[in-house]
């Protein structure tokens, strides 16, 4: 365990892509879809989520589930709320809604949203994407928020802790849904997505950075690679070969460190595909964190292993952003159609061991 996070933090070792693999690598879930999906859906109208509820991100206290989402009723404010469940089903708006919101000025000014909660003792802390300026989807940087209650009140930090690349670089557009981690010596790891352009859906990536206080970050940098796009930092996670399921984007990692290593739940696809092949699941292993190897029958999850596909407007239908809880000897996985004509959050279940 030492020697796996001295290779994380420092990440100047170029290791053997060999140690990729876990000695005795674990098998994806086998989730299946919930039969009265959709869980959570747009707002009624005239509510502040009455447009779109998507990027979801579950914890539970004291027997609650805190399923926290992004919301708007006008493309591209955003603005994060939660909903409560006692038993992972069936959920309700918190009436305090919205708890995190744009602040008008500075790295968050039109919009905050892709909310992922730690604990930190007696203290959550929330780690989210900001935009500055009006646009659709994911913005440039991640802030920090720390409240003594899920519900709040929430104090964002000042300035953000991480941004996208400079230009040229894999992740000059824009970085999203980061998935954080805090190792057992107390340092911490950082997995999000990226890409150069909103736009095309292609050359999009997963990047690591790491910190010492879950406030300072480090991006990932190969030493070996000096030029553009990987000049500055380098993606741990890489889109497919030529005729792969993702070979065009992998994006939204939810990574859950195992006893010897990692595994990840993502989201890819190839945007000349159909519309819904763009965004299915995959799974990914490590051992140290850096270098991952994809499972052999990926994807594992796709928008046709869930119900409420039958009543999907097909165009649009695509499932994303993956996050999980466990009850019972239940695993749950939540995850979203889009901020489309389809934008609601849905549930997978799997059996756990």
């Amino acid at each position: 365990m030492k020697k796996l996070i001295f290779n994380l933090i420092l990440g100047l070792i170029i290791l053997a892509i060999s140690g990729c693999k876990l000695e005795n690598a674990p098998s994806p879930l086998k989730f299946k879809g919930y039969e009265n999906n959709p869980i959570l859906v747009p707002g009624e109208p005239g509510s502040w989520d009455d447009l779109y509820v998507f990027n979801s991100c579950v914890v539970e206290d004291h027997d609650t589930i805190y399923l926290f989402y992004t919301g708007s009723k006008k493309f591209g404010y955003g603005g994060i709320g939660i909903a409560t469940s006692t038993d992972g089903y069936h959920f309700a708006r918190f009436k305090g809604n919205p708890i995190l919101t744009r602040d008008n000025t500075g790295y968050c000014a039109i919009s905050v949203s892709q909310a992922h909660l730690l604990k930190e003792d007696s203290l959550w802390v929330m780690y989210f994407n900001g935009r500055e300026i009006a646009g659709y989807n994911s913005g440039p940087y991640f802030g920090r928020a720390t409240a003594k209650s899920l519900k709040g009140p929430w104090i964002k930090s000042e300035k953000p802790i991480l941004t996208s690349g400079r230009r040229g670089e894999w992740d000059c557009e824009f970085i999203n849904h980061p998935s954080v981690h805090k190792l057992e010596d107390g340092r911490y790891v950082m997995y999000y997505g990226g890409g150069p352009d909103l736009d095309t859906y292609t050359n999009y990536y997963i990047g690591l950075a790491t910190s010492k206080d879950g406030i300072i970050w480090k991006k990932y940098n190969d030493p070996a690679t000096t030029q553009h796009p990987f000049a500055d930092s380098d993606p741990v996670l890489m889109t497919g070969n030529p005729g792969d399921w993702d070979v065009d984007l992998v994006l939204t990692g939810m990574v859950n460190p195992l006893q010897d290593g990692f595994e990840m739940y993502y989201h890819g696809g190839a945007t000349k595909a159909v519309r819904w092949e763009i965004a299915s699941l995959g799974y990914a292993t490590s051992s140290d964190g850096i270098h991952w190897e994809k499972y052999k029958n990926n994807p594992i999850y796709t928008v046709e292993d869930d119900p409420y596909y039958a009543k999907m407007v097909k165009k649009e239908a695509i499932i994303q952003c993956p996050c999980f809880i466990v009850k019972d000897s239940i695993r749950i996985m939540y995850y979203n159609y889009g901020a489309c004509v389809n934008s609601a959050i849905g549930m997978a279940i799997a059996k756990v061991k």
